[in-house]
């Protein structure tokens, strides 16, 4: 683990150190966090499209810029709400950054771009289209003004906010019963489901080659993240290194459509 100060934040006393007792429970707990935020979050964005047609103003742009805005919010609400009845050891890592906690983020942006091309070579052959997300879906009628608002959402609000429920909350609850390693894993599948709200509303066939191989990117990338955070005891160092990521694929996007 990273030696230097990190600041420790929890809503209370979690269990003493070791391993739960009851794994059981412990999976079942975990798994229910990553379902019902995820479905949380689609029943949101849904629910602000269905509103939207309902008050005769439909805009798919508002659907995601505002609807995806609120189930964002939905998730650092749901994560807060949790620890506020079960408390789980959470390290945000914050302090001032050093050069270790450089080389952590660059290392950490590196490794996972790296992966995510090894993902891309492997499911080129098998690709069967592009799998289209919200955002891009989205950003079609402006990109420019759509890509600047996410972008700038995406560095300041989704990305410490996923980082603090999945690898703060989640993954931390899944530690104490099941260690690191198992916990990065569950979380990360889980991360990567998440996910699949994004390609629906974007119009993509869930089934296809092309976001299997997306999801499998996105729980690598995740599976990457957890074992920083597990090292560092730093959601700051990965909420950086999470926003770095999206911030390259949202600069990618913007290309395309220019």
């Amino acid at each position: 683990m990273d030696p230097s100060p990190v600041s420790q934040i929890t809503s209370g006393d979690p269990p003493a150190s070791g391993k739960e007792s009851n794994p059981s429970r412990t999976l079942l707990v975990g798994s229910a966090l990553l379902a019902v935020s995820a479905t949380g979050a689609f029943l949101i964005i849904q629910g602000f499209e269905l509103l939207q047609i309902e008050l005769g103003f439909a805009s798919f742009a508002l659907t995601f810029l505002v609807g995806g805005g609120l189930a964002t919010l939905w998730l650092a609400i749901f994560g807060l709400t949790y620890l506020w009845f079960r408390p789980v050891r959470v390290s945000y890592g914050i302090r001032w950054p050093t050069l270790r906690d450089a080389g952590w983020i660059v290392g950490g942006v590196t490794l996972s771009v790296i992966v995510a091309v090894l993902v891309e070579i492997v499911v080129i052959p098998f690709g069967d289209g592009g799998a289209t997300t919200i955002s891009s879906a989205a950003a079609v009628s402006n990109p420019l003004v759509i890509y600047t608002v996410f972008l700038i959402g995406n560095l300041v609000f989704i990305a410490p906010i996923e980082e603090f429920l999945y690898r703060g909350v989640i993954q931390g609850r899944l530690r104490e019963s099941f260690g690191p390693v198992a916990a990065i894993s569950i979380t990360s599948i889980g991360f990567a489901l998440g996910h699949i709200p994004s390609y629906w509303f974007g119009g993509s066939d869930l089934v296809s080659v092309s976001v299997g191989g997306a999801l499998l990117g996105i729980g690598a990338g995740g599976f990457v993240l957890g074992a920083i955070y597990e090292w560092t005891e730093s959601l700051l160092i990965v909420s950086i290194i999470h926003g770095i990521l999206n911030s390259i694929g949202i600069g990618i996007a913007l290309l395309a459509l220019l």
